[in-house]
């Protein structure tokens, strides 16, 4: 029986190996856990700070009102080593806080001037806080500036940011506050000094609603000194709250009389002015200046003060003293008139009358009805002086046209009144009480008691002689009526130590006197101020000058 044979036939099957699946399910789970890990990192920014001051990284978590929103992945210095550069990211479903206008600040334990803040960190360490900004652009990843101190506004609040600039000594701290009437409206946001500039400069926060109360009329002066006002209704001193006493702060108003103005705009520039006193003076933007040249000492005088008419003020006084290259050139520095300068203010008669009134021209024409300005004292306790303009009767018809205008400005003769004359007429008076001829009269008054001694020897011979009981009646009773009254001139008599005693006082006086003569002789004014001590003199050896 035959065989047949037959041939396998093989077919190659295309599989994948079960061994395979194994690590393809763990290269897939590896690249989900690799995606889901960035994924979930959300979005990087870059914060720069002056140093890492308790800032670890990995630990250190970002927070916004005590939520993690974000952690610090790592902290390098900068290529310059100048600075610390802080690598952080927020979490995806924190997005919305990244803003370009956010703000990040270290939250650490410190005592300031509300109080103890941050006691949290001191167990958990320091962390840093983030506020949203208001920004509504796409984020642009620029780096942040990460503060030492929180904001003192919340960005989200809404209101206006204004800046002043003072010329005035002293510095409002951050975080002073900024008040209408008393009340607090904001606070001071920065502080700081432009050496180019000079000044000091401010950046100040008002909240909503205030915001409306500031326009472009307002002005702003510092507050928190005592002010102690002495005038002729008395005496009034007025203390601000103690928060203002210690740290200081601004306040904002109209000027008396102005009006409202248009709204402030936002980062608009204000002059900060020294008190509210100084606002007032502001207003008056319209002047005329005019050239006083005084005989008087004019110590006591300063900017500022008022130029007044019967208690009415006209102007104020601009320069004291005030001199340029002319009158250098033309005269010198110590001549016997010094010039100041004040300025005529017409604005401030129209709170008085209504039609407007060119004083400054009605001034140079009464000049010659005797109008003349003059120093007077407005406080006898600090020396303090103003202007005067008064007419004076004597002076009338007496103006020299010539005089009107020198060295450029509209002049106003002056004249010596009150304190000045007041001194003048004491030092005459006492130069001519010093120039009596005191000690001649002592002398003759000596000589005058001698010889009525010798004529009363005399009487006393004749009422004794024989030859006085032939005289007359009428004639003895003449003789011991002079006995008599010169008895009383006698040594030792009533009127004899009466005579005495006033020489003595006399004499006394005078003694007296001469230091004070010659110490006004020195200082002229040290009647009202006190007048340098003076060294004594010291003794100097023998062959020595």
């Amino acid at each position: 029986m035959a065989t047949s044979s037959k041939l396998a036939k093989i077919i190659k099957i295309r599989a994948i190996s079960a061994i395979w699946i194994i690590p393809i399910v763990t290269a897939i789970v590896g690249i989900w856990i690799i995606y889901a890990h960035f994924a979930d990192r959300g979005i990087s920014f870059t914060l720069l700070a002056k140093d890492a001051n308790g800032i670890i990284a990995g630990k250190t978590v970002i927070k916004n009102r005590s939520v993690d929103v974000g952690i610090v992945d790592e902290v390098t210095l900068s290529d310059d080593y100048k600075q610390v550069v802080i690598k952080g990211r927020i979490y995806n479903d924190m997005a919305p806080l990244l803003k370009n206008d956010s703000i990040f600040w270290v939250v650490k334990p410190e005592i300031g001037r509300d109080g103890v803040t941050g006691l949290g960190t001191i167990l958990s360490g320091v962390y840093i806080e983030l506020v949203a900004g208001n920004d509504t652009h796409s984020f642009q990843h620029k780096p942040f500036v990460l503060s030492d101190t929180p904001p003192l506004s919340d960005p989200s609040i809404k209101g206006i940011r204004l800046n002043l600039e003072s010329e005035q000594n002293g510095v409002i701290p951050r975080g002073a506050s900024v008040m209408f009437h008393g009340y607090r409206v904001g606070n001071v946001e920065t502080s700081e000094f432009d050496i180019e500039a000079r000044k000091m400069k401010y950046q100040i926060f008002i909240t909503k609603p205030y915001d409306v109360l500031v326009t472009q009329n307002v002005r702003f002066w510092k507050e928190g000194g005592i002010n102690l006002t002495l005038s002729s209704q008395g005496a009034s001193l007025d203390v601000p709250s103690l928060d203002v006493l210690m740290s200081g702060g601004i306040s904002f108003d109209l000027p008396d009389g102005s009006k409202l103005g248009a709204p402030a705009e936002q980062n608009a520039v204000y002059k900060l002015y020294e008190d509210k006193k100084a606002i007032k003076d502001s207003q008056y933007t319209e002047y005329k200046e005019f050239l006083v040249m005084l005989s008087d000492s004019i110590s006591g005088l300063s900017e500022g003060v008022p130029v007044e008419y019967h208690g009415i003020r006209l102007g104020t006084v601009s320069k004291v003293p005030f001199y340029t290259a002319e009158m250098l050139e033309k005269s010198s520095i110590l001549n016997k008139r010094v010039p100041i300068l004040i300025r005529i203010e017409p604005d401030r008669l129209s709170e008085l009358v209504d039609e407007k009134i060119d004083i400054a021209a009605l001034i140079m024409k009464e000049q010659e009805n005797g109008l003349r300005a003059s120093l007077k004292t407005s406080n006898m306790f600090t020396g303090a002086m103003y202007i005067d303009l008064d007419f004076y009767p004597d002076l009338k018809n007496k103006f020299d046209p010539k005089m009107a205008k020198q060295f450029g400005y509209d002049t106003i003769e002056a004249t010596s009144t009150g304190i000045a004359q007041i001194q003048s007429k004491v030092m005459q008076l006492l130069d001519n009480f010093n120039n009596l001829p005191i000690n001649n009269t002592v002398s003759q008054l000596n000589q005058s008691l001698a010889s009525s001694q010798r004529l009363m020897d005399s009487l006393n011979r004749v009422m004794a002689s024989k030859e006085m009981q032939n005289m007359p009646k009428d004639l003895q009773k003449t003789l011991r009526s002079l006995n008599e009254t010169m008895k009383e001139l006698q040594p030792g008599s009533e009127l004899n130590n009466q005579m005495k005693e006033s020489l003595q006082k006399v004499q006394q006086m005078m003694d007296e006197l001469t230091p004070l003569l010659n110490t006004l002789n020195d200082k002229s004014n040290a009647l009202i101020f006190s007048a340098p001590p003076k060294k004594d003199q010291e003794p100097q050896a023998k062959g020595k000058k």
